[in-house]
């Protein structure tokens, strides 16, 4: 069987607490592990937030949809924008051997996404930025 929700939110800071709410709740009601929890409210707040902060075009709010989906095995995340073009895990990962004061600004939220998902992967869908964010519920 398969539980979840979906939401429209603009890409305002409050999009991150509605968002965070409402997996809260979806969590709680299926007896997610804490490390799952976690590991998804951070990839969700790191996108989430990068979408306010870099994702509008002009004075327009853009158009966010949050889908999560949970079954036996998994939870999917499925993040759509009208924002620019953007593929975040087209980056180059950062070095996380240098000092923080060689290290460029930027990049690190990203590879955190990276390392807490199971998988992820982008594309350019109609128009539409379509980030997929899976962690797995069970080992394999």
């Amino acid at each position: 069987m398969r539980h979840g929700f979906r939401m429209s939110v603009g890409a305002q800071p409050g999009a991150v607490r509605e968002v965070s709410a409402a997996f809260t709740e979806l969590a709680e009601g299926h007896g997610l592990s804490a490390d799952v929890r976690r590991s998804i409210n951070v990839a969700l707040d790191e996108l989430l937030t990068n979408a306010h902060s870099h994702g509008q075009t002009g004075s327009d709010v853009d158009s966010m949809t949050v889908e999560v989906k949970l079954d036996q095995e998994s939870v999917t995340v499925i993040l759509t924008d009208d924002g620019m073009p953007f593929n975040p895990f087209g980056l180059d990962t950062p070095d996380t051997t240098l000092s923080v004061e060689e290290r460029p600004i930027g990049g690190l939220g990203i590879h955190l996404v990276n390392q807490l998902m199971d998988q992820v992967s982008y594309e350019r869908r109609d128009g539409h930025n379509v980030v997929v964010l899976v962690k797995q519920l069970v080992n394999g």
